[in-house]
């Protein structure tokens, strides 16, 4: 329950949006988040707060994810706040992005690859990776990745068993089916296909002023490298099985990067995709600091994602 403190937190590092417009527009989206967008925008207060409420449960879950299956050292309230943290660290993702509503289906598909571990009865779990993964690229094309997110979490937690594999395999094609089905009856089916057509293309981006690019690719590359680098300390005293989730956690890093090769119009805040595994593993480094050093080295970051939220009210030439 001590999660709904999220909610102060998220209003501290979004606020923002209620004073600085956020210029952006989606790009790339897939059919569920076009509708959302056709049902309440992707700009104004309302996307704004619907994006907060967002926020707010995936750090939830998150947090209950970690404590559940005992990533962390101690129980705290750090990886939804990092989590939180990366999502609102750069002004590019700080509207209702297709990318974001798309990270929720990265948080269950974690959950339910964690869940499998050591189990013999998981049947659901299984089809709910693909079910998941099958919802997540109707928000976002490239999303379509977490089949494989899964499959590689599978392969680190269980033996191989290819009916398994059939079984995520047919979860991830009933949500695309019933979306069809249900654009068809309501004369829909031509733009929906198209829709998923167009979210695939080789090495398209949109393009951004070089200042904003290297100055966001710097700052989460910086991050990457920091979890990159303490691997070792992730996996010190631990036992096999959170050695083991925490490998998977780098994997969703790694296959989720890959996403840049095929996704269409991808824009800055596609650097969002990286966000829940940055944000777990960040909150490992800081559940193991000193208290002094943790508290100074949040500030900082804090600091740099509200200096780069209000920059044009405060140094509108910049």
């Amino acid at each position: 329950m001590a999660s709904v403190l999220l909610a102060f937190y998220i209003l501290l590092v979004r606020g923002s949006v209620f004073f600085v417009p956020v210029d952006m527009a989606p790009h790339g989206a897939g059919p569920f988040s076009i509708w959302i967008y056709d049902w309440i925008g992707h700009s104004g207060q309302l996307p704004s707060i619907v994006a907060m409420v967002l926020l707010l449960l995936q750090g939830f879950y998150l947090n209950y994810m970690v404590m559940e299956h005992r990533l962390a050292s101690e129980v705290s309230l750090f990886p939804g706040v990092f989590y939180v943290l990366i999502c609102s660290l750069l002004p590019s993702f700080h509207y209702l992005s297709p990318v974001l509503m798309g990270n929720t289906f990265f948080l269950i598909v974690m959950g339910e690859v964690f869940a499998t571990y050591k189990k013999n009865m998981v049947a659901d779990r299984i089809f709910n990776i693909g079910l998941w993964s099958g919802v997540g690229l109707l928000f976002y094309p490239s999303l379509i990745l977490l089949l494989l997110f899964g499959f590689t979490g599978l392969n680190i937690l269980r033996a191989f068993k290819i009916r398994e594999r059939l079984m995520a395999l047919s979860g991830l094609f009933i949500p695309v089916f019933l979306g069809g089905v249900w654009a068809f009856w309501n004369g829909w089916y031509p733009a929906y296909a198209q829709i998923l057509t167009d979210g695939f293309e080789w090495l398209s981006y949109v393009a951004a002023s070089p200042v904003r690019v290297y100055r966001d690719l710097g700052i989460m590359s910086a991050l990457v490298l920091v979890v990159l680098f303490s691997h070792r300390s992730y996996m010190l005293k631990q036992n096999i099985e959170v050695q083991r989730k925490i490998s998977i956690v780098y994997w969703g890093l790694i296959i989720t990067t890959l996403s840049l090769v095929f996704q269409a119009d991808i824009q800055l805040d596609h650097l969002l995709i990286t966000a829940a595994p940055i944000g777990l593993l960040l909150s490992l480094n800081f559940v193991r600091m000193p208290g002094r050093m943790a508290e100074v080295l949040h500030l900082l970051l804090l600091v740099i994602a509200l200096a780069l939220q209000f920059q044009p009210m405060i140094f509108p030439d910049l």
